[in-house]
């Protein structure tokens, strides 16, 4: 069974923690690795072209303009959904703030019959998380809508460490976005509609982390924030919207 996992980067010259990601493909040779250069404007294109002269297990895509996380990670599953030898299909934020140990216990589950696994940042016993006041109150507040929209008891979506089958993937990424921040939701909206209810409670599973690393400041502006939940909204109407003409499910206001 092989994996590939989408790093999406932007401008991370400076922040990408080279001797790790190499080290995780040799000690995992199942994993490969899909570095996407989402329209960097310093020399992050150069510094993971060397990377993967270093290594058979990563590759880079170079995207000729900024187009934002969610493009730029749908950009990496279109690219690999059709090669045959990957089974599996993830994501993980370039950083490593959640490390490869975390994409570890999601495969755990994965082999265990789920078929799509996320982390979250709920804090569990023996967990160690750092991370700074305005990721944690954004998190919260969108943890709130997202168990009044999608009527589940996820704690956190927004975590950037997914793991998921071919077809999970082909159901999340098979449309544009409408939200560069909110497209975690999108997936699992797409979901509900593509499966039903019971595959949230089935077939995918939240997994909180043992370790979280504050790597730095966020890429959230404070505009993001200020138009997050009328972006939410929008998604809810949208998806609703889409759950009713696909008849067989309504949703409470």
């Amino acid at each position: 069974m092989a994996y590939c996992i989408v790093v999406p980067c932007f401008n991370e010259s400076d922040r990408l923690l080279k001797d790790d990601y190499l080290q995780f493909v040799n000690e995992h040779p199942e994993f490969n690795l899909l570095f996407v250069d989402d329209g960097s404007t310093d020399n992050t294109h150069e510094v993971l072209k060397e990377l993967s002269l270093e290594s058979e297990n990563i590759e880079v895509l170079k995207l000729k303009a900024n187009t934002g996380k969610a493009s730029a990670i749908r950009s990496g599953i279109k690219e690999v959904l059709s090669d045959d030898q990957y089974t599996i299909l993830g994501y993980l934020d370039a950083d490593l703030a959640v490390p490869f140990s975390e994409l570890l216990r999601l495969k755990e589950q994965l082999d265990q019959g789920y078929e799509y696994a996320f982390s979250s940042k709920k804090v569990t016993p023996g967990s160690e998380l750092e991370y700074k006041f305005k990721r944690y109150f954004v998190g919260r507040v969108l943890s709130t809508l997202v168990k009044g929209s999608l009527k589940t008891k996820f704690f956190d979506t927004q975590c950037g460490c997914k793991l998921m089958t071919k077809e999970v993937a082909q159901i999340g990424f098979e449309d544009e976005f409408i939200n560069p921040w909110l497209f975690d939701i999108e997936i699992l909206w797409r979901l509900i509609i593509a499966k039903n209810r019971a595959f949230l409670k089935e077939k995918t599973i939240e997994v909180p982390v043992m370790k979280l690393f504050n790597r730095g400041s966020s890429r959230i502006k404070a505009i993001d924030l200020i138009s997050l939940p009328l972006d939410f909204l929008k998604i809810h109407r949208f998806y609703k919207k889409k759950l009713k003409l696909k008849g067989g499910q309504t949703i409470a206001q």
